[in-house]
């Protein structure tokens, strides 16, 4: 097929969907407002710079025109929905696919009746919907989404890569976590952003301390709270626990991966999140927030833990009581199992890949919707 897609340059899940369906043998072109710096497909750069960031896609508009029109795709898949979902339903592309991130649901189209009416116009054209959870596909048809249009399917990870180092394929071989008798060996892979909440889990991790818990915690993330963060580590006198390693390419995470064994997520609001997947797939013992998302991939002491959001006594409670649950081997296999069953990439790719050519066989008059 050729596959136009409309995404966000710099996003490593751009250039993640973008080198996967290439590989399938898929013709794509990715067309951007913001470049990537080592584009891996044909790119083409569009929009102007404007001080409010909805009237740069606006701007962009007669370029994907042109861009459609000189490529001819089969398809074209954009991908969140502020702003390349809305400037897809402008051009009058079609047939396309919507591709949802879960903020852009959740939180940007509760903003204001304007960010809810912009919102619903997208929806309301896109003949298919892609949400990685359910969560987000509640939050979409209540926005206007046809249901049957609504596709609900994590976007998956490579699970074969992430596979436990030297235990299989994980079915009931983890090990209890603190198992090698030294410090309970803790990772954090979530962006230093407010959403993420990281000033609870550092708080957390003073009160480990205080209590006596030996471990040592790696921070894979940065933002725009990483200096926060600094200080926060400084005030929990943590310094020599935790290691603030910033963001991390795609080599040293699946090393941090192998050498951790909980894995810490605190976010606020999240769908499906594909570092929590990464996290279960490679065999950790998952510590996350109880909100929605989460909750489709970790039942509380089935495949991990859940703690309040924001609770910092309940999180350092949490990794204490993981170091010592005996049940720990048997929770780290069943996460990495569910994983395997709902949430390998290649599956996902699979039926996309069978979505976009019903999609694209749609009669473009068809493919449209009215308001």
């Amino acid at each position: 097929m050729r596959i136009l897609l409309l995404a966000h340059g710099p996003s490593i899940h751009t250039r993640r969907w973008a080198r996967a369906l290439r590989e399938r043998g898929h013709d794509l072109i990715l067309v951007t407002a913001h470049p990537s710096s080592a584009p891996e497909v044909p790119e083409r750069v569009v929009g102007r710079p404007w001080p409010v960031a909805a009237l740069l896609y606006v701007s962009a508009l007669g370029a994907v025109r042109r861009e459609m029109r000189a490529f001819r795709p089969d398809v074209t898949v954009a991908h969140f929905l502020p702003n390349y979902g809305f400037l897809a339903a402008l051009s009058g592309v079609t047939p396309w696919m919507l591709a949802c991130w879960g903020s852009d649901l959740l939180i940007n189209a509760r903003r204001s009746p304007l960010h809810r009416a912009r919102a619903r116009y997208v929806l309301r054209r896109a003949p298919l919907i892609h949400v990685d959870a359910a969560v987000l596909a509640e939050a979409a048809i209540a926005l206007g989404a046809q249901p049957g249009r609504v596709w609900t399917r994590a976007w998956g990870v490579d699970t074969a890569a992430l596979a436990p180092s030297g235990r299989g394929d994980g079915a009931g071989g983890e090990a209890a976590v603190g198992g090698t008798g030294g410090p309970v060996r803790i990772l954090w892979t979530r962006q230093l952003e407010p959403i993420y909440d990281p000033e609870p889990f550092i708080r957390a991790l003073g009160e480990l301390k205080r209590r006596g818990v030996r471990f040592h915690a790696t921070v894979a993330g940065d933002g725009p709270m990483r200096q926060e963060v600094a200080a926060w580590i400084r005030e929990e006198d943590v310094a020599r626990e935790v290691t603030l390693e910033g963001f991390v390419g795609e080599e040293r995470l699946r090393a941090l991966y192998r050498e951790s064994e909980v894995y810490v997520s605190v976010s606020r609001s999240d769908s499906t999140s594909q570092s929590l997947l990464e996290a279960m797939a490679a065999g950790l013992f998952p510590i996350v927030s109880d909100i929605a998302g989460n909750r489709e991939w970790v039942t509380h002491r089935r495949e991990g833990y859940l703690v309040p959001s924001g609770d910092r006594d309940a999180i350092a409670c949490a990794i204490a009581e993981a170091s010592r649950d005996p049940e720990g081997g048997a929770i780290r296999a069943r996460a990495r199992e569910k994983v395997v069953a709902k949430g390998s990439f290649a599956d996902t790719l699979d039926q996309l890949e069978a979505r976009l050519t019903a999609l694209a066989s749609l009669p473009a008059a068809g493919a449209r919707r009215e308001p």
